[in-house]
């Protein structure tokens, strides 16, 4: 599947000009345009490197090429048809350009566990890590909406590594202490998300789409460990009873309408939230609450 705003143009331009301007053909009518008809002699390019003329009397310098540009884009950019595939725009991973989401706002319903929003299409972590495979062979990986509920508001994001194989894992700042996220399975990191470092209470505001984390590509260990459908589910209702009831032993923290109240770090020390958050979110700290 390609993005909805990826369009396609058939360009001109020169071959020899120092700055190919590409111009779509379009647009490319001009009084003044000298390229396809006989006036290309007068050109100072064409008198600099003179060849014999072109079919129906047009320059033989001028080249037409098809090519995609973005049109949510405010600045067009023409790509070569060949290598625009390479990028997001070709494949499933449009969903999660910052363009497409500030253009197109997908608000589809997502079914909810105990108050917490769960895309069925996605593999969840232990940790509350989310992982999505696109048909494409891509994948994005962030932290889920339980996870972004107990922190409230991220103020800053750190990448521990930006690219290559590893266990993806990022410093995520909330009322003046650091809390390490780390997915739990390898993957091939080829890019982070480095809107969030402008904006990084994305992260909680949408962790399912503007708020994802990792960009790369699976292995085949990659979804090792993780849930997905029912499971899912089921163990998300599991996790939010464990939790309030860790709470309110910790330290009288009320629920709020059923389900665990927001923004933790405000209402705990940081001591608690400290041995809260590795009973809960640490890759180590989680495995071992379920053994």
């Amino acid at each position: 599947m390609t993005c909805p705003f990826l369009k396609e143009a058939q360009v001109k331009y020169c071959q020899t000009a120092a700055v190919r301007t590409l111009i779509p053909l379009a647009q490319a009518a001009s009084a003044q345009e000298k390229c396809s008809t006989g006036n290309y002699r007068g050109c100072p390019i064409y008198r600099s490197q003179p060849m014999e003329g072109g079919a129906a009397g047009t320059c033989p310098h001028l080249r037409e090429s098809l090519m995609q540009y973005c049109a949510a884009a405010p600045v067009t950019k023409f790509i070569p048809y060949s290598e625009s595939l390479l990028s997001r725009c070709g494949n499933d991973s449009f969903r999660y350009c910052e363009l497409y989401l500030g253009m197109a706002h997908p608000g589809a319903a997502v079914a909810c566990v105990e108050e917490i929003p769960m895309p069925p299409w996605l593999y969840y972590s232990a940790n509350h890590m989310w992982l999505d495979l696109t048909s494409d062979g891509a994948c994005h990986a962030g932290i889920d909406a339980y996870l972004s509920r107990v922190l409230g508001k991220i103020d800053g994001i750190t990448f521990v590594r930006q690219k290559g194989r590893q266990r993806p894992a990022a410093v995520l700042s909330a009322a003046g202490a650091d809390y390490e996220v780390t997915f739990p399975n390898v993957f091939q990191v080829r890019s982070c998300n480095w809107y969030l470092r402008a904006n990084p209470a994305r992260i909680t505001e949408a962790p399912y789409t503007g708020g994802w984390l990792f960009e790369g590509s699976p292995e085949p260990g990659t979804t090792d460990n993780l849930r997905d459908g029912p499971a899912a589910a089921e163990w998300m209702q599991q996790e939010v009873r464990r939790l309030t009831e860790c709470l309110q032993q910790l330290s009288g923290v009320a629920a709020d309408g059923g389900s665990f109240s927001a923004n933790l770090p405000a209402h705990l020390d940081r001591s608690q939230m400290r041995a809260l958050f590795h009973e809960f979110f640490s890759p180590y700290g989680s495995e071992e609450g379920e053994a």
